[in-house]
């Protein structure tokens, strides 16, 4: 049954990437052909099931209210909405409304439910986030500082550096090391100081890894501790509610 659980999230995210295929875009976008019948066929399947997944839920949870306030919940009822909403409106009329079926893609996040693993990750992630703000607050200084530097070095020279908003956009391509080399240095000092900031975005990278690495082996390490104590520790308590409601499904 994991099995089936871990597939049915998936299927949204992979029918979303399908229909972007130009070919098979024009197909389904003719109203009653053979590819949108089946299109609509596997979304309406989709979307029954998390729905009757999420009304289950509901109706065997002890607490309800607190099931009702919960985050996840609300997670479930977002990815079936756009569904039910294009069934009643005619969201052709209204562009704006059709990035609700980017909504269908946030169902792959209920894998999470699914696996400790994952719920761990994000345990350590959310009990990380003091770190990685503050680093997140120092990357932005050093983008802010080494832009301005960079336009200084290549304004005059570079056609490409108009503004320090060109600048700064250097900035972030070379300290992620992505480099998408569309903006480049030409002068001697802009290539200078291109060499050294790219290493220091290097080091840069690692320290948030070393963060959450760290937070990872502690609490994986601890894992004794996790059957030993399950009231007090939230990923066991998380974890078993989860199965809790998949069984009694």
């Amino acid at each position: 049954s994991s099995g089936i659980n871990a597939e049915w999230p998936l299927r949204p995210g992979v029918a979303m990437v399908t229909e972007t295929n130009p070919e098979v875009k024009r197909k389904v976008s003719v109203k009653w052909s053979l590819e949108y019948n089946i299109a609509f066929a596997v979304e309406t399947v989709t979307v029954f099931f998390f729905s009757f997944d999420v009304l289950i839920r509901f109706t065997v949870s002890d607490e309800r209210r607190v099931f009702a306030r919960s985050p996840a919940t609300w997670l479930d009822i977002v990815t079936v909405a756009p569904y039910y909403f294009e069934l009643f409106v005619d969201a052709s009329r209204f562009k704006g409304l059709k990035v609700l079926r980017m909504a269908r893609v946030v169902r792959v996040l209920k894998l999470i439910k699914k696996n400790k693993r994952l719920l761990l990750i994000a345990y350590v992630m959310s009990h990380s986030l003091g770190e990685l703000s503050l680093l997140i607050i120092v990357w932005a200084m050093c983008i802010t500082v080494a832009g301005s530097v960079f336009y200084y070095c290549e304004n005059e020279a570079n056609d490409k550096i108009t503004s320090g908003v060109d600048a700064m956009w250097w900035a972030v391509v070379t300290m992620s090391t992505v480099g998408y080399g569309d903006i480049v240095p030409v002068t001697f000092i802009g290539k200078a100081f291109s060499t050294v900031f790219f290493y220091i975005g290097m080091v840069f990278l690692a320290l948030p890894l070393t963060i959450i690495v760290g937070a990872f082996t502690k609490q994986y390490e601890n894992r004794g501790t996790w059957s030993l104590n399950r009231n007090d520790n939230k990923i066991n308590r998380l974890y078993e509610n989860n199965s809790s409601n998949a069984k009694s499904e």
